[in-house]
């Protein structure tokens, strides 16, 4: 761990990056580590890190972990080059103001999703699903009427009727649109997505760390004390 002192203290930090939709990991365990981190003067150090950023936050040791999510093929154990507790999965979905007569409320097919007014993600992980569904060439063979670089923003494109369209997004992002707790998703319909996509694939969110840094520790070390409490509220996984 890089233990530096903020100006005027000498009190380390412990760094820990997450995306917008997993700071919730980090509250869920740290009013058990709260007590010990202040006895030790361990700050813990929150760090804002978006998906398409962090594996190279990671690699560029600016974090110790990192909470976020990739894209894996469904009901299969992902491998990678990082230490990795898996939180949850879930499928991928659309958000739209289109009219039930322009689009039915039944799951879109994969030779159908090409033929919707789409706001596309510019990079990242929703943009991954699409090139290996559609490949690298993907933005000429859908109808892309925009292309967004902040969840928010396509909320708010689809929100102020500026277009008509649907929207890529995780189930839970627009489940929360839809019930109200994300601005711009009121009025917004959920349509789940078919599943003739190929390769079948789902999103995959959890903690990550550099693969074997921690073994370099001590068992009370703040980085080793942070990873056994996300295993330990780590939903059980379905796979093994």
């Amino acid at each position: 761990m890089r233990c530096t002192a903020p100006a005027g203290s000498s009190a380390p930090r412990s760094p820990i990056g997450t995306t917008e939709f997993t700071i919730r990991f980090v509250g869920e365990i740290w009013p058990r580590l709260r007590d010990e981190f202040e006895r030790r003067e361990v700050e813990l150090k929150i760090v804002h890190v978006r998906t398409r950023d962090f594996w190279s936050t990671l690699d560029a040791q600016q974090v110790d972990l990192v909470c976020g999510s990739f894209a894996t093929e469904a009901g299969k154990l992902p491998t990678l080059d990082y230490d990795f507790i898996e939180w949850h999965r879930e499928p991928i979905a659309l958000l739209t103001n289109l009219s039930t007569r322009e689009l039915p409320d039944k799951p879109v097919r994969a030779d159908k999703l090409p033929t919707l007014p789409l706001l596309a993600p510019t990079a990242g992980l929703l943009a991954e699903f699409l090139r290996r569904w559609y490949g690298p060439d993907y933005r000429s063979r859908l109808s892309i009427i925009a292309e967004i670089d902040a969840l928010y923003y396509g909320l708010g494109l689809l929100d102020s009727q500026l277009l008509h369209g649907c929207l890529l997004t995780t189930n839970a992002v627009a489940q929360a649109a839809i019930d109200g707790r994300l601005p711009g998703g009121a009025g917004l319909r959920m349509i789940e997505l078919g599943d003739d996509y190929q390769p079948p694939l789902e999103l995959v969110t959890g903690v990550f760390a550099r693969r074997g840094e921690r073994e370099h520790y001590s068992p009370d070390h703040p980085v080793n004390l942070l990873w056994h409490e996300f295993e330990a509220h780590a939903p059980a996984s379905s796979l093994s």
